[in-house]
């Protein structure tokens, strides 16, 4: 009795705190990422984008990807609860575990977070849909593969795929689309500039699944380390992070300027160092998961922004 009258003061005592530790705010960075380095490849070209519609479509991938973690929260409870090896990577949020909020509290948000969707869809409808009509189906693909990659009945996450799909959507799909909303433009182009943020958003995923395995092997979370084991799966995150600058370089058949070369160093650079953890054996030692994530995170944000950066230099 004494223990749940604490778990209830704990909730009382810090809703807010609790509701903002579910909602992983740092974690919509790699999303953004990418939209907005679409959007400023876009304004760099010379294009000029509504303002509005911009807002709206930053506003619409964040909601997005918390419609994502919210109910990946609620679907995941059995997991995490048995999680002890989670880092401040992985694991989620820990606001369920640590009843910081009741559980029911991310499934109620990821309700709402639909609705504001649904809000922001209606209002594009009515403004910017004749001007910019491929948007919609944009991003309603984005949608469906954040609702569900968790949620049942397809649970992308639980199947194998989930990491695949995460890497198509953060990276080339929020790319691609940050470019044609401030171009009207859907330019093939920025299917190859969104691939390095894909690889390295899928490593990413896989980078945190590591400390979880025993967890997710509990409850049946079939994803790409449970199927191929640690050893395997490592292999895979290595290949992943290998071809990224080789990838970035790779876009100069698209047009993009030599500069990439040199603006993606710090790619290379991040990517070299998880390869290094990776091949002395990090993947399985807890410390250095949590350097392994932390880094491939780094990477991800960079493998993204650069390309803003090369176009910049290009233009001077």
């Amino acid at each position: 009795m004494a223990g749940e009258a604490s778990l209830e003061n704990k909730r009382k005592g810090q809703p807010v705190k609790g509701f903002l530790v579910l909602s992983r705010i740092p974690f919509l960075s790699p999303g953004l990422a990418a939209l907005v380095t679409g959007i400023l490849i876009a304004l760099i070209e010379g294009y000029n984008p509504p303002l509005g519609l911009v807002a709206m479509s930053l506003i619409g991938i964040a909601l997005i990807m918390l419609v994502t973690y919210y109910f990946n929260e609620y679907f995941d409870y059995e997991g995490d609860v048995i999680n002890k090896m989670f880092t401040k990577f992985s694991g989620g949020s820990r606001a369920l575990p640590d009843s910081l909020v009741p559980r029911r509290t991310a499934r109620i948000a990821g309700y709402g977070s639909i609705v504001l969707l649904v809000v922001i869809a209606v209002l594009y409808l009515a403004l910017y849909f004749k001007d910019y009509p491929l948007l919609l189906p944009l991003g309603l693909f984005g949608a469906f593969c954040g609702i569900f990659y968790s949620t049942p009945p397809f649970r992308w996450a639980y199947q194998g795929i989930g990491e695949i799909m995460i890497g198509g959507c953060y990276g080339i799909l929020a790319m691609v689309s940050g470019y044609y909303l401030a171009s009207t433009v859907l330019d093939l182009k920025m299917v190859l500039i969104g691939l390095p943020a894909a690889l390295t958003i899928f490593g990413v995923i896989v980078a945190n699944e590591f400390p979880d395995y025993d967890a997710d092997k509990a409850v049946n979370k079939r994803n790409l380390i449970v199927r191929f084991g640690l050893k395997r799966g490592s292999i895979i995150y290595l290949a992943a992070m290998l071809l990224t600058y080789p990838v970035m370089l790779a876009s100069m058949l698209v047009g993009v300027s030599w500069l990439i070369a040199v603006a993606g160093l710090p790619v290379l650079v991040l990517c070299l160092a998880a390869a290094a953890i990776t091949l002395k054996g990090g993947y399985a030692v807890y410390e250095s998961q949590l350097k392994l994530s932390g880094v491939t995170l780094l990477a991800n944000l960079t493998s993204a922004l650069m390309f803003a950066l090369a176009f910049y230099l290009q233009g001077l």
